[in-house]
Formats: structure tokens, sequence, C-alpha cells
């Protein structure tokens, strides 16, 4: 039986580290400064400085400078130069979804790696676990899709219908 030797560049490794990472349901950094920042513009409603905002949350202005440029990028802010210039929101609050924002920071989402289309598994063909996983990974994104920038800052907001209950016997718990 011959062995085989796969050789990664430094480059591969970091990436497959960080695909590797990203499977988790967790946020990144980037993502929650992301989210905290265009919260503030729908709040604020007017062109406001990368310094101020990031002073606001106690955000590295660097980083929160870095990931406005992408949003910028993708359309999710508009920069205007000068004195008053800034940053605002380049469409209406209720049309950015938490999903499209994740997505443009980090890229796609996925419970696990068999789901994120990156990831080779060997009990894919015998696991007794991908459908229910591919259900809620379904749940979890529709979820993040329906979710708004105006409804994050709606204090009010419910994410569920009061009769809704997306897994049988679960609380929904709201964080």
């Amino acid at each position: 039986m011959a062995a085989v030797i796969l050789i990664y560049t430094t480059k591969e490794v970091v990436i497959r580290a960080r695909l590797a990472l990203r499977v988790m349901l967790q946020l990144s950094k980037k993502v929650d400064y992301a989210l905290m920042a265009l919260m503030h513009l729908a709040k604020h409603e007017r062109c406001l400085s990368a310094r101020g905002i990031a002073e606001s949350y106690a955000i590295p202005q660097d980083l929160l400078a870095k990931i406005l440029q992408k949003l910028a990028r993708e359309g999710f802010v508009m920069s205007q130069h000068g004195t008053k210039g800034g940053y605002r929101l380049a469409r209406p609050a209720h049309q950015i979804s938490v999903m499209s924002v994740i997505e443009a920071v980090e890229g796609r989402l996925a419970l696990t790696h068999c789901l994120s289309g990156f990831g080779v598994c060997e009990q894919f063909d015998t696991c007794n676990i991908k459908s229910p996983l591919q259900r809620l990974n379904d749940h979890v994104l529709m979820t993040l899709s329906r979710m708004t920038i105006a409804s994050m800052c709606d204090d009010d907001y419910q994410f569920y219908d009061s009769g809704e209950q997306i897994l049988p016997h679960t609380q929904t718990i709201v964080v």
C-alpha cells in the first residue's frame, strides 16, 4: 500500500484552517463589526466617519475601515469624501439581509463541511445525520435571510410568528 503525501503551501494551510473554523456556527468578529456598523448607520441616517463608528463601539479603527471598504465594494454602503464625508447606507436598511452581509464579509455559510461544498467527508455515503443537518442548515440560512438590518434595529422585532415552532420540542432562543 503506497502512502500519499500531500504538500500544501502556507497560504493553502491558512485557507483550509479558515474554512474548517468557519463551519462552526459562530459569526466572526468581522461580521460582528460589519453588522454593528450597518446598524449604527441605519439609526443615524447620515454620513458618519469610520473613526466615529469605531470609537462608539471600541472597534479597531483600521479593521473597521477595511470592513466598510468591503461593504462599499459590495454595495451595502456608500462612501463620501470631504470634510462632511464618511459612510452611509447605499440602500434602505430593510433591503439588507443579515445573510447577505455574512456572505459579503466571510463567504458562504454552512453548518458542516459536507454542506459547505468545500469539505470532503469519508462518511458522506453512510451518514445518518446529513438530512437532518441539511434541514437545520436551511432553517438557519432562511432565518438569517429574513432578518434585516432594519429588523435588528427594532427592539420589538420577533424572529418567528408566535405559534411557529422550527424544531419540535425546542425553545426558540432570541439572542
